[in-house]
């Protein structure tokens, strides 16, 4: 009988589509500046004062996109955010004696606190990843060593059924003599 025991290898890096996430992606991309400039949209029109609200709704926005797509999501997803709203017009009006390193500061303090909470928010979502990946190649692994206990069982047990019937028949023919 020849039997062999699976090989323990180290883990394997499942296909791009298995990872989680879109394989496609500049859905991320996509997803992300209509988040962000429907915010924006929002507050350039008019049609809701966002500084009323205790938190910025990019503040959401990043970190939704941070979530889905990880670090790097989180990451592009500020960077737009930041250029938008720097870029865009929305910079605080300096105020007079206020020295320059003050102004930089208070412009740059938003941006910088979104592009924190998308590298947190990413990393936990990328950790998170990598333990459902890790999941899915034990989960593969596993039914892959079922599959060959499987496959074992049935040609031992059909080996076994075969000296049972050459068990059988020599014992007949042994006591048909007597």
């Amino acid at each position: 009988m020849n039997v062999h025991a699976p090989k323990r290898a180290g883990p394997k890096l499942l296909p791009e589509e298995k990872i989680g996430g879109s394989p496609n992606h500049w859905v991320g991309v996509v997803e992300g500046a209509v988040l962000i400039g429907g915010v924006f949209a929002v507050e350039r029109l008019g049609l809701f004062d966002l500084q009323s609200l205790p938190l910025h709704p990019l503040v959401l926005a990043v970190a939704l996109i941070a979530a889905q797509y990880g670090a790097s999501g989180g990451i592009m997803a500020a960077a737009m955010a930041a250029a938008l709203a720097l870029l865009g017009g929305t910079l605080p009006q300096r105020v007079v004696g206020e020295g320059y390193f003050e102004y930089l500061a208070a412009v740059w303090t938003t941006p910088l606190a979104w592009l924190i909470i998308a590298v947190l928010v990413g990393i936990i979502s990328d950790g998170h990843r990598r333990l459902l990946q890790r999941s899915e190649q034990a989960l593969f692994e596993a039914q892959k060593e079922r599959d060959l206990i499987a496959a074992q069982y049935e040609a031992l047990a059909a080996r076994a059924k075969r000296l049972e019937r050459r068990v059988a028949g020599i014992e007949g023919n042994n006591s048909s003599r007597l």
